[in-house]
């Protein structure tokens, strides 16, 4: 069995949007088992990203992007753990700066970029889009604890619908930006992007991906005016589908054309 690169990269950036999403929830009293289920979902992928590359994609354990993706994993216990502090911002900290670095390492590898600053570029984009599939995962989670813990302060899950809101705008800015540096490269293909088969594409992915889920996130902070959790977290789940499905046509698409989009 073989293991692609993009799947590393799809595992790293879900990671990062999940370790991202959490700085944002320091002080929320949900309880330990919050933490845990969350810090699970970000060492999962991040376990994937640093052994299956090696096992069955022929990487070598001193891979900078295995290195960095282990390293991440070892900051699961403090991120994980109950008890807000130093400790856990530090371990956060470690777990986000390695999980990025993982990132752009991955980029480096698979995707056809020629300078630093192309680098750069598509390794923003590339966080973008695990910032908007980790922000929305993360709050539809958080908007079930609403369910046990009636006097959860709304607060909470606004902030960090408002860290969605932000996640997808800067990702359609940094998309814009990409469409726009790499025009001449995306049209010189095959399938040029332009055609019916890279806007099929491209479609599904801003709009499945990422105008759906801004439009939702509208919608839920709206219904967090009145104080609707229910609502919300019903909302948040639907666009939790679709952000899922955005990322993964966005590594499709960085397949098909060597940029990250």
């Amino acid at each position: 069995m073989g293991w692609s690169q993009l799947g590393t990269q799809f595992c790293l950036q879900l990671a990062f949007g999940v370790l991202l999403a959490l700085a944002f929830v320091p002080k929320a009293p949900v309880g330990r088992l919050f933490y845990r289920v969350m810090g699970t979902s970000a060492v999962v992928p991040l376990a994937v990203a640093a052994v299956a590359p090696v096992l069955w994609g022929g990487v070598a354990w001193s891979d900078p992007a295995t290195i960095a993706a282990g390293v991440a994993t070892l900051t699961y216990p403090a991120v994980s753990a109950p008890v807000r502090g130093w400790r856990w911002w530090t371990a956060l900290a470690i777990g986000l700066l390695a999980t990025g670095c993982a990132i752009v390492f991955s980029i480096v590898r698979t995707a056809d970029l020629a300078t630093p600053l192309e680098v750069a570029l598509g390794s923003f984009c590339a966080m973008a889009t695990g910032a908007v599939a980790g922000s929305v995962a993360l709050a539809m989670v958080l908007g079930h604890w609403y369910l046990t813990i009636p006097t959860l302060h709304v607060d909470h899950l606004r902030r960090l619908n408002r860290v969605t809101i932000v996640s997808i705008v800067v990702d359609l800015l940094l998309l814009a930006t990409s469409l726009t540096v790499f025009a001449d490269q995306l049209q010189a293909t095959e399938r040029p992007l332009l055609g019916p088969w890279g806007l099929f594409y491209l479609g599904t992915r801003v709009t499945v991906g990422l105008l759906l889920p801004l439009l939702f996130a509208v919608m839920t902070a709206g219904s967090l005016e009145f104080k609707n959790t229910r609502s919300a977290t019903g909302i948040l789940y639907a666009s939790t589908i679709l952000v899922l499905i955005g990322t993964a046509v966005s590594i499709s698409l960085q397949d098909s054309y060597g940029i990250p989009l």
